[in-house]
């Protein structure tokens, strides 16, 4: 799954969780790169495990460290800036284009158009559904508008940097 790091400035850090293997019922794999001006920046292997309901990691899977229940956070501090965190999506305005342009961030197909041009929507409503790495990812909306004009159809396959939707104010 894709997670997206954004701060106030709008430069962004992209999270790529790009492998899972489940070893056992207490052990989980986990592969991700990280990438920052489309180059991978960091790839990296952990290891969680779950033992009497407390969770520990490892990146060697030999030496252990305790780690709190993690509830997924909104925000992340990282040394001197604060970062917005999207899981799965980026929100439209944060993708290079107008606020009111949804652009695709990596190639998939469209599974669902929630919306008809016309139609009144809200920030952070979900506008598309695209499947993309054998995932499905919401594509919200980045403000309150109406739709102006749906490029894309279900069943679609899209590369990266395609307009599928624009909203205006």
């Amino acid at each position: 799954m894709r997670t997206y790091l954004i701060d106030a400035d709008k430069n962004e850090v992209i999270v790529d969780l790009t492998r899972t293997k489940k070893h056992s019922s207490e052990l989980v794999e986990f592969e991700y790169s990280t990438i920052e001006d489309n180059k991978i920046t960091n790839r990296q292997i952990i290891f969680v495990r779950r033992l009497a309901g407390q969770y520990f990691v490892s990146k060697d899977n030999k030496s252990w460290k305790k780690i709190p229940r993690q509830d997924l956070p909104k925000k992340m501090l990282n040394v001197d800036r604060v970062f917005d965190v999207y899981r799965g999506y980026k929100p439209s305005g944060l993708a290079g284009g107008n606020e009111g342009e949804l652009i695709t961030q990596m190639p998939g197909k469209i599974v669902k158009i929630s919306v008809k041009e016309g139609d009144e929507v809200k920030k952070g409503q979900t506008l598309v559904i695209i499947e993309a790495m054998k995932m499905e990812n919401e594509i919200k909306c980045g403000m309150d508008g109406f739709v102006k004009s749906i490029h894309v159809n279900v069943g679609d396959a899209l590369d990266q940097g395609v307009l599928m939707m624009e909203v205006e104010a």
